[in-house]
């Protein structure tokens, strides 16, 4: 996309400026008191820009706090002071080196030499950006062009916003081409006027930019808790200037709780890696570096609310104290996602809400499902009601989430769940898929080697784990291929033989011109019953189209998804089994099915099943029937099994591990 050419004569920027017209017949002092006429008015300039300013410091502090850069690109001036903006952060704020990241048109040599031509490639930026291996759901651009229509900035705006990144834009003129066209979430426009030398934009604007880049930077790193106060509490004591600073920052923090002597403090610091902020924590709070670092994370890396939330504890006695020994557990699946929380003390938490699996239904989605689940849990805990997730102190957290692992999601959802629920990953956050959770409710079996998991609900999978040093770990997978490909033995596989046999009579019934009055098979004419109750105004021979394309007849079951529509119908089969041929056949084959996923991973790795555990879930497994047809199954094919469990509430089974383990 491109925007109409923009004129240089319509620029404010380009304007003559009648100020300044004479400024080569003035004495020097009259000259410089000129220019500083013009260099007063920029700050004023950027007070309009305020609001829109703060929005962009809101909206990039919450992605580069979950692991997202800054990118800035310009051509000339601008990319010059994108490029000292970006590299003045790391020693500034101890910020990692690549968390801002300059491009200008013309790479390193423009910095030193102009490449005026550089500017003009509008592709030349989507080249130079691509290398980094984006995310646009963390990383943002900001394109700095005070003309508003460098094409290097142009095409770079439009790239990011192509693939889903944050974009701002950054000019001094208004209109603009990056404001005609629409790539940047955000524009930020001072209006600097005519420049003292006409068309110089590195005099006001390239002061105005310098002032908004600044303001904008400096905004992110005070939200992300690099300040305390207007201290840099986040500079690293790397040198003997730094470590003098450090020393002096941590006896006005802590005031008369700081005591030690200069070598006591360079102990301190020696043991928190010379992190000022982790310091001043142990120190004030008198807290092991653990315990520290753990504070920190609960209250998103920010000192002062640190310090407000041990002051809530310390004159709230239901908190603080009561929080130790909390464990949360997560069960995200496909169908709902289902919380608990747990307290040493013996409080339980339970919370509910939708479907989770992340492959369908995004991070982002994923992500507010979960918290929705997790805070129902928190209110519905004697110990944790009325509190905020964010405000409690949890000792460890298992989430297991359907369509967990693939590469390309898994740092955004392991970054997000880290944020949410104030933990770091890896011991104290443990993340899985959904499965993994289900073995924990044989974990205490000490006469169990291997655990072989079932799972067969909407859909279908069986996995086998080992247990090495007192830990199930995963070793196999069999099945789970999704409704297309697979999922036979699962509601929806059984669901969906029914309905072949169903649709073959009803597309019978029609080519034969059979009535609605003569028989058909019972499963058939329960089937076509099903339905007709759901929807009234369905019928026998459009079957089909009521299965998979449902009028809007008012009902709450016309959203059901289709996949879920066949799945429910495996429940109709089942309560027929006991009394009917055809539906006993469609379960035998189903549990047929899964009888084949388990002799597979049992042969194949030679386990001993008396000393296996067999572990059922999903809603399939619920059915006793089901359930005991196939453990019968699996007992002729494989042997018998050392213990057999079926799982209904697979958050509580892992919250129960997780409370056994602190």
């Amino acid at each position: 996309m491109s925007a109409p050419p923009v004129q240089l004569g319509g620029l404010q920027t380009e304007h003559r400026n009648p100020r300044t017209t004479h400024i080569d017949r003035v004495s020097t002092l009259e000259l410089c008191k000129i220019l500083n006429r013009e260099d007063v008015t920029v700050p004023l300039a950027v007070q309009p820009c305020i609001p829109v300013i703060a929005e962009v410091i809101e909206t990039l502090s919450e992605r580069v706090r979950n692991g997202g850069r800054v990118f800035y690109i310009g051509a000339g001036t601008s990319g010059r002071l994108g490029v000292l903006d970006a590299s003045e952060i790391p020693p500034t704020y101890s910020a990692p080196p690549g968390q801002f990241v300059a491009l200008m048109a013309g790479g390193d040599y423009a910095l030193r030499h102009a490449k005026e031509g550089a500017e003009d490639d509008r592709e030349g930026a989507q080249a130079d950006l691509e290398p980094f291996n984006l995310d646009p759901k963390v990383d943002s651009l900001i394109g700095i062009a005070s003309s508003g229509r460098t094409p290097y900035v142009l095409g770079g705006l439009e790239f990011m916003k192509s693939l889903g990144a944050t974009t701002v834009g950054l000019v001094c003129v208004s209109p603009s081409a990056v404001g005609t066209e629409g790539n940047a979430d955000y524009l930020i426009a001072p209006i600097t006027g005519p420049e003292a030398v006409t068309g110089s934009t590195r005099m006001k604007a390239g002061t105005v930019t310098k002032l908004v880049l600044n303001m904008i930077s400096s905004g992110i790193m005070i939200k992300l808790g690099k300040t305390y106060g207007n201290l840099m509490i986040d500079v690293k004591a790397t040198n003997v200037k730094l470590k003098q600073r450090a020393r002096n920052i941590l006896r006005f923090v802590g005031g008369s709780a700081c005591t030690q002597t200069d070598e006591e403090l360079d102990q301190i610091l020696q043991e928190c890696n010379g992190s000022v902020k982790l310091a001043a924590v142990v120190i004030v709070l008198k807290v092991s570096v653990a315990e520290a670092e753990e504070r920190l994370e609960r209250n998103k890396g920010v000192l002062a609310r640190v310090f407000e939330a041990a002051e809530q504890e310390k004159n709230d006695p239901s908190r603080g104290g009561q929080d130790e020994g909390i464990v949360l557990c997560v069960d995200a699946g496909g169908t709902s996602c289902k919380a608990a929380i747990m307290t040493k003390a013996g409080d339980t938490g339970l919370g509910t809400a939708g479907p989770c699996n992340v492959t369908n239904v995004g991070v982002d989605a994923a992500m507010a499902t979960v918290a929705q689940a997790v805070q129902d849990a928190v209110d519905s805990c004697a110990t944790t009601k009325g509190r905020q997730l964010q405000d409690i102190k949890v000792s460890a957290a298992w989430v297991g989430m359907a369509g967990y692992g693939r590469p390309s999601i898994t740092p955004a959802i392991d970054r997000s769940l880290s944020s949410l629920i104030s933990l770091p990953g890896g011991t104290k956050l443990r993340v899985t898929t959904d499965i993994d959770l289900l073995p924990t409710s044989v974990q205490a079996q000490t006469d169990v080697d291997n655990a072989i998991v079932i799972v067969a609900g909407t859909g279908s999978i069986a996995m086998s784990y080992a247990k090495v040093q007192g830990q199930f770990q995963r070793t196999h997978r069999v099945g789970g291929w999704g409704h297309l490909l697979g999922d036979d033995g699962s509601g929806f596989g059984i669901g969906r033989e029914a309905l072949r046999r169903a649709l073959y009579a009803s597309d019978q019934r029609r080519l034969d011109g059979v009535t609605e009055d003569e028989p058909i098979s019972p499963l058939s004419q329960a089937i076509f019953q099903h339905f007709q109750a759901l929807y009234p105004n369905s019928h026998p021979e459009d079957l089909l189209s009521t299965i998979l394309l449902p009028g809007s007849d008012g009902s709450d079951t016309a959203s059901i998804s289709a996949v879920k529509r066949i799945a429910s119908v495996a429940k109709l089969v089942l309560s027929m089994a006991d009394s009917d041929d055809e539906a006993q056949g469609i379960v035998d084959a189903g549990v047929a099915h899964l009888t084949d996923l388990v002799s597979l991973l049992a042969r194949k790795q030679n386990i001993d099943t008396a000393r296996t555990a067999l572990v059922l879930a999903g809603g399939m497994m619920q059915d006793a029937l089901y359930r005991e047809t196939l453990v019968k199954a699996l007992e002729t094919r494989c042997g018998r099994f050392g213990h057999t469990e079926t799982v209904t509430q697979p958050a509580l089974a892992g919250a129960r591990y997780l409370l056994s383990q602190i």
